[in-house]
């Protein structure tokens, strides 16, 4: 039995978590759920091969082996070509790329914008391609 079963089999009563709560967790956790354990509500995540928990919103997430903190950098190492996102939000997966709103997509694997079109981040765009052979007029 791995790590998450073992955080399942030992919180029987899980329950769904709440809109705040739904808003701590990120978009590359693979499972999550709540639970009551001695009088207080904690969550409790899946992120890659680890067992996460928090105290809710407003509080950092820890490994539940060692209950070391996990960074930032952790959490958006999923997240391709980072460095190009201003003001990333590391559990949403949302920033701005040259002034517009984009979201990560992790079924995707890339950025997207809110319209689900695929931000290209390395100087080329829909709006930006080459034009191709055929279109051009000289003889």
């Amino acid at each position: 039995m791995n790590h998450w079963e073992k955080c399942k089999k030992r919180f029987p009563n899980r329950t769904i978590l709440t809109e705040p709560e739904q808003k701590h967790i990120s978009i590359v956790f693979d499972d999550y759920f709540a639970a009551t354990d001695q009088g207080q509500r904690f969550l409790f995540a899946l992120f890659a091969d680890s067992v996460l928990w928090s105290a809710g919103p407003d509080h950092p997430w820890y490994y539940l082996d060692d209950n070391d903190q996990i960074s930032e950098e952790l959490l958006t190492a999923p997240f391709l070509d980072k460095e190009y996102i201003d003001n990333l939000h590391p559990l949403k997966g949302t920033g701005q790329y040259q002034g517009k709103e984009v979201k990560y997509s992790p079924q995707r694997n890339c950025w997207t914008y809110l319209n689900n079109r695929t931000v290209h981040l390395h100087g080329t765009s829909a709006s930006e391609t080459p034009e191709s052979p055929t279109d051009d007029n000289t003889a």
